[in-house]
């Protein structure tokens, strides 16, 4: 179909650019908003408990066995565990992107079944949970209260009962989890002396409650069979107690002489919380902390939109004095970013339509690419929908870009049009006919171009495939959809609008213009023919540009993304190994007083006994710290709020300080910045891994280029060693299980079965009242039976003895580990901060210490380094389409050889900017190759023709050049101001709008300036060579 079609139908032509625009328009509606694409690698955690077990025991007996089952599970890049001295379990596998997350957690299930035939009992019984965890945390909702009779039991319990489950139902939601929740349980406080005096074992308590308190079914009278009956009656009997009174009415034993010993003669009983390990709070007050995660491909905005609506719902049944805030939302962040991307578009559209005008000179003229642009924008909407992409950084600052490339076609349509209504002094309709005629192939050609560097590149695997392929794919898209509007609306509106020009002179600043591209035009002339003549020089400056930019790929510095400042940031507390909550709460409140005073900061969540690093540990206290809005604070960076949170908090003497940014990616690792690990591999133990790992940090904290170094392993805690005399026991008839049982259900607390209140089902579990496990004379008072009946302290069968282990156990791929934590230096970038730690590693540690990276290192050091690769693919088929479309070798290779020119300035300007080498540079060299590319398309494909025709070399390429050096200058400014907003971006989200537009800009501006100097050279350079080979 041809463009005569289009000019001869212009409603036609406006009709399907119309279709275009309401198909791109419902597509951004129904587009999902999110901060980046799909890019979080599959994760699965299982978690298990084994109550009273000290780290090193759960490690044995039940990290070992499940993980053997799960090594090696398909698409497995990874797992971690952490065994807690709580009794805790939990494993976490990561998988590659690629893997589907269902798949993934049905296979673990199936394999953790297997390993339950090899786990103890108490373990199988107390559940293991196998779950895909959710990619990031969307919100967290707070429940809180200033009236003393909503404590935090209260308020957690009131939380799961009535707002969880309704959280859960929000579409789009993954996950609500209740942190540091304190569920309700009924607690048995056994007094170990009374219940011996009564020659009661705690083991006969446990039988009690298990005999007593269960669910069982009573049958049914009239079952049939049955004759000359009209009913049949069911049989109803108390099955599970459910309140403190029923407990306490347990008949524990019958006397010979009629009289009853009951549960509440040897305990007593309350309902209070299942866990006492962790606290939380908001801003120093008691407070129910709900995360509330998304599910993947879910809309940000849409899912926080309902979770806000669902929580007004219920609150409006709170009780009086309960209310509730959302501290946290990412939306806020995530909104603010797009926000900001959303202005820097319009703000690139503004400059551009300026750069258009003042190049066409012509108001009638600009409303074409005007009219064109935000079509080819608003159609790339509707083929991201169907494509499956989102709303996100990437396709947003594709379009972006994208803007400075789809003017240039409209530019070239019009621009051609005039020059040959004014020369040949045709009608608009008649000139729009010829002017198209030479035309159409050319767009066609510059824009597969354009498609041939940026698809090939969207095949890459692995996070940066995710991210590189919306990125360009959304700019090919909106290439072909230009493409299409240049040779259908374009044209049309070309012979409607457009008018011969009047001869009146133009005004000044016209004038100036033209002055001024005149006097250019002829000092690019005269470069180019002094470049001829003195050609050797040129090509020595052109090796040395060659050498500089292997050069400066070596010396730059490489991140993965850029850090951004997300508007909160995360304190560890650590105290003493073994300290007490209670100690904890002191040092967590005094801290929590100082953050609160600070006037940048909106909120302090605190979770008191747990931390990111090493999980559920009393010594530990985690505080999530969110600043105020970007626009209300004081301080324009989170680093400078950081700096003074860390000099204040190090001045407490009874503990350490550790502060981090969220991850790069939410959900990605569990901080910004580096995660290294430390495996203890062959004969090493874990006394060398403590080694290694100390070695390592002090290393470490001496280069400049680390800072926030962290550790996970912990110093060895007391403990105390019970020395069973094993011969003793056998003689007196105590059984082994025994004497580990009555000492664990004492001090540990075990979980029996299960109570019914509220609708829903809770746990019964045992323990000896708080006065009767604090110490180590305790132990005298608890005794087990021998096989003649007799009572015997458990302290006669053994000796104790205080020593020092393990407080957690981390494993990594089945290696005792130690991960090492931190972030690279102001100034630094995170690949030499990773390159830093691997040869401290190399040089300082024993061979038996291996070294491996977790999160969005992991990421980083397997993915990264692509920039090779990249470039090379968009080089490849660049050259190939080119080579197809000229019928020629050696033609593509004059338009690719000036390219490393304009990659010397992008690398140049990066670094005099001081950022980095990062994903979001590379794809910015890829636009260049494309947009360099088509500048000498312009100037090779003219120069060729002309040729062809007869014209001497060196006067073809100067004609060639001079002509069409206005309308590379032209669109290159287009593109430049497009990309300027970009280049000083401020904000939530600037870091990556400056990564992407500092390099595109530095780049653009040497290829307009030394680049298109070349492009002249390299065509005769090539066009003689080939001449020399024809005539041998």
């Amino acid at each position: 179909m041809k463009s005569d079609f289009f000019i001869d139908r212009p409603i036609f032509s406006t009709v399907v650019s119309i279709v275009i625009v309401i198909v791109g328009t419902l597509g951004l509606l129904l587009l999902p908003v999110d901060q980046y694409p799909q890019i979080i690698p599959p994760v699965v955690k299982v978690s298990a408990s084994y109550p009273g077990a000290s780290a090193q025991t759960v490690t044995q007996a039940v990290a070992t066995p499940i993980e053997q089952e799960l090594n090696g599970v398909p698409g497995m890049l990874y797992m971690e565990s952490t065994s807690s001295n709580s009794g805790g379990f939990s494993l976490t596998v990561t998988f590659d992107i690629s893997t589907d997350p269902d798949l993934a957690a049905v296979e673990i299930q199936n394999r953790v079944k297997q390993a339950e035939a090899r786990l103890p009992a108490e373990v199988v019984q107390n559940g293991i949970s196998v779950e895909k965890q959710s990619s990031s945390r969307l919100m967290t909702i707070t429940l809180l209260s200033n009236d003393p009779k909503f404590d935090e039991i209260y308020l957690s319990n009131y939380a799961t009962l009535n707002v969880v489950d309704m959280l859960r139902r929000v579409k789009g939601v993954g996950s609500v989890s209740n942190v540091g929740s304190r569920y309700y349980a009924m607690q048995i406080w056994v007094q170990p002396d009374r219940l011996a005096s009564f020659g009661l074992t705690v083991k006969d308590l446990q039988n009690v409650l298990k005999d007593q308190n269960r669910e069982s079914a009573a049958g049914v009278l009239g079952q049939q069979p049955m004759n000359d009956l009209d009913v049949t009656i069911p049989i109803i009997a108390q099955g599970r107690l459910s309140s403190v009174a029923e407990f306490e009415d347990i008949v524990v034993r019958a006397n010979p002489d009629g009289s009853l010993i009951r549960l509440r003669d040897v305990a007593h009983i309350s309902l209070e919380a299942q866990s006492y390990n962790t606290e939380s709070g908001i801003n120093g007050g008691n407070a129910a902390v709900l995360n509330v995660n998304m599910l993947p491909g879910a809309n940000a905005m849409d899912v926080a939109r309902l979770v806000r609506e669902t929580m007004k719902d219920i609150s409006r049944s709170f009780p009086e004095g309960i209310s509730y805030e959302i501290p946290f939302d990412m939306t806020s962040y995530i909104s603010q970013s797009i926000e900001e991307v959303y202005h820097t578009l319009f703000e690139a559209l503004l400059l551009v339509i300026l750069v258009v005008f003042l190049s066409l000179q012509n108001w009638r003229a600009t409303l074409i690419p005007v009219i064109a642009v935000p079509i080819s924008l608003i159609g790339t909407f509707g083929v991201m929908l169907a494509f499956g992409f989102s709303l996100n950084m990437m396709t947003l600052l594709g379009l972006i870009l994208a803007i400075g490339i789809v003017v240039d076609d409209a530019i070239v349509v019009v621009e051609n049009v005039e020059r040959i209504m004014n020369e040949e002094h045709l009608s608009p309709y008649e000139a729009t006919k010829k002017a198209m005629g030479g035309l159409g192939s050319a767009i066609i050609a510059t824009s597969l171009v354009l498609c041939a560097v940026f698809v090939p590149v969207s095949f890459l695997s692995g996070i940066t495939g995710q991210l590189y392929r919306q990125f360009t794919i959304t700019i090919a898209v909106s290439v072909l959809i230009s493409t299409f509007v240049a040779l259908t609306l374009s044209p049309a509106l070309c012979a409607i609008i457009l008018r011969p020009e009047s001869g009146k002179p133009k005004n000044r600043v016209f004038t100036r213009i033209n002055t001024w591209l005149a006097d250019g035009n002829r000092f690019y002339e005269r470069m180019i023919r002094r470049g001829l003549v003195h050609w050797r020089r040129m090509l020595a400056a052109f090796g040395m540009v060659l050498i500089a930019l292997w050069v400066l790929n070596k010396v730059a510095a490489q991140s993965f993304l850029p850090q951004e400042d997300q508007g909160y940031f995360t304190v560890e507390l650590e105290l003493p190994e073994g300290a007490t909550l209670e100690r904890t709460r002191e040092v967590t409140d005094r801290a929590m007083k100082y953050l609160m005073s600070c006037e940048d900061i909106e909120y302090v969540l605190n979770v008191t006994g747990s931390s990111p690093r090493v999980g559920t540990n009393q010594s530990r206290s985690q505080l999530t710290v969110m600043l105020k809005p970007w626009e209300e604070r004081k301080s324009g960076d989170i680093r400078e709020v950081m700096e003074n949170v860390r000099r204040e908090l190090e001045t407490y003497p009874e503990s350490k300080v550790f502060l981090s940014t969220p991850p790069v990616i939410p959900g990605l690792g569990t901080s910004g910045g580096f995660e290294m690990v430390l495996e203890a591999r062959g004969d090493a133990t874990y006394n060398d891994l403590q080694r290694a790992a100390d070695t390592l940090m002090h290393y470490a904290s001496m280069r400049p280029e680390l800072t926030r170094l962290s550790s996970s392993l912990q110093n060895d805690i007391p403990q105390l060693y019970f020395d069973v005399d094993r011969d003793k026991a056998q003689m007196m008839g105590v059984p082994m299980s025994d004497i580990f049982s009555t000492v664990k259900t004492f001090t540990g607390s075990v979980y029996v079965n299960d109570f019914n209140m509220f609708n829903r089902i809770y746990r019964v579990y045992i323990q000896a009242d708080a006065s009767y496990r604090a110490h180590q004379s305790n132990l005298g008072l608890f005794f087990v039976r021998s096989k003649d009946g007799a009572m015997v302290p458990i302290t006669a069968l053994g000796t104790t003895s205080y020593t020092t282990g393990p407080g957690t156990m981390r494993r990594f791929n089945m290696f005792t580990s130690a991960t090492i934590s931190g972030e690279a230096a102001q100034g630094y970038s995170s690949g030499q901060a990773m390159s830093i730690l691997e040869q401290i590693a190399r040089e300082k540690l024993p061979q038996t210490i291996g070294v491996e990276w977790s999160g969005l290192s992991y990421q980083e050091k397997h993915v990264g380094g692509q920039t090779g690769v990249v470039l090379a693919l968009a080089f490849l088929f660049v050259f190939l389409f080119l080579a197809a479309q000229y019928e020629s070798w050696s033609i593509p290779i004059a338009v690719l050889l000036p390219l490393p020119i304009a990659g010397v300035g992008a690398y140049v300007g990066n670094m005099l900017c001081g950022l980095e080498n990062n994903v979001y540079f590379q794809i910015g060299l890829v636009m260049l190759v494309g947009l360099v590319a088509k500048n000498a398309i312009l100037i090779v494909e003219f120069a060729k023709d002309e040729v062809e025709k007869g014209r001497e070399l060196v006067e073809a390429v100067v004609m060639a050049a001079r002509l069409r050096f206005r309308p590379i200058v032209m669109t290159s400014l287009a593109f430049i101001l497009g990309i300027l907003p970009l280049v000083f971006a401020s904000g939530p989200g600037s870091a990556s709008r400056q990564s992407i537009g500092t390099g595109v800009f530095f780049g653009m501006l040497v290829a307009i300036t030394v680049g298109i100097v070349y492009v002249p050279l390299f065509f005769v350079w090539i066009y003689k060579l080939k001449t020399k080979k024809s005539k041998r």
